[in-house]
């Protein structure tokens, strides 16, 4: 009896197990074959190298293939939403229902409680420049110029790290800071006669973009201060639902495994940033390893 009680265990063991096997596997399949079935309005500001017409008038660009990959990878629609906007407008229409989604953003607590955010997709890299004449100490941080009274050209809005958001309204109060709206303008402000300021902290793809491989010798890395963080997807609560937001997220982990996403980033990183890149190995960096 004990050797059939036993067998019998084995056996309603086994079927546990078996049924068990059969549960997750149905759940993995099941979480493969999730489809977004939503057409997504997806805000561009077009900036090179981010995104921008090409000769055939055809959207192209770095946040441009990298999103439209992923969502159609997904299986949702893309339609392109180009109205010029300041940072904080964008995310005043993302809210409003204007579009969908906003690229190359950043999560934080507010915006969680209407937007969510995806997989991170991407590198964003910030940096601290200043024009080559001016001469400053190896180990320069953004508070040695701000005690200094350095003049920052700096973003009008949006999200640079905690170090930044920490010291942007005193400069703001001293008087030394002249806010831009687009990084293509940070570099106008940076290079005028009389500069507007010493100092530009600026999104680096967009910034040696506009600066052209002619002016790469008349800039210098400020210190060590580049800013190397998750760039992610930023949806409206109210364009998707969880079951859209797990087929783009496993769309984005598809995609990196298969080295996609980073070959497409690299091919539009401009070569002088990547050899920077290259050459500054003791970054200060927030979330510098995305996978």
């Amino acid at each position: 009896m004990k050797s059939l009680a036993f067998v019998y265990l084995i056996g309603r063991l086994s079927l546990s197990s078996s049924l068990l096997f059969t549960f997750f596997f149905s759940l993995m399949v099941e979480a493969a074959d999730v489809r977004c079935d939503k057409t997504l309005s997806v805000h561009l500001d077009l900036h090179p190298p981010s995104a921008f017409l090409d000769d055939n008038d055809q959207v192209t660009g770095m946040d441009a293939l990298l999103t439209q990959r992923i969502l159609t990878r997904a299986g949702c629609k893309v339609r392109w939403h180009f109205t010029p906007m300041t940072g904080a407008r964008i995310l005043r229409s993302l809210q409003q229902g204007e579009f969908d989604v906003m690229v190359r953003a950043s999560k934080t607590d507010a915006r969680q409680q209407y937007a969510y955010f995806s997989e991170p997709y991407r590198h964003e890299v910030v940096a601290l420049f200043s024009r080559k004449q001016l001469k400053l100490p190896a180990a320069f941080t953004m508070a040695d110029a701000l005690n200094q009274g350095l003049r920052l050209i700096g973003p009008a809005s949006g999200w640079y790290g905690d170090e930044f958001e920490a010291l942007r309204s005193k400069w703001q109060k001293k008087g030394f800071y002249t806010a831009y709206p687009d990084a293509a303008r940070a570099t106008d402000l940076l290079f005028a006669e009389p500069s507007r300021g010493d100092l530009v902290l600026v999104d680096a793809d967009i910034f040696f973009y506009y600066l052209g491989e002619e002016r790469y010798d008349q800039i210098n890395l400020v210190g060590n201060n580049v800013l190397i963080t998750p760039a992610l997807l930023m949806f409206s609560h109210g364009s998707l639902d969880q079951t859209d937001l797990s087929a783009i997220n496993h769309a984005i982990v598809q995609l990196r495994q298969t080295g996609e996403l980073t070959a497409i980033e690299k091919s539009y990183r401009p070569l002088g940033l990547q050899k920077l890149l290259s050459l500054t190995p003791s970054i200060n960096s927030s979330g510098s390893e995305l996978w």
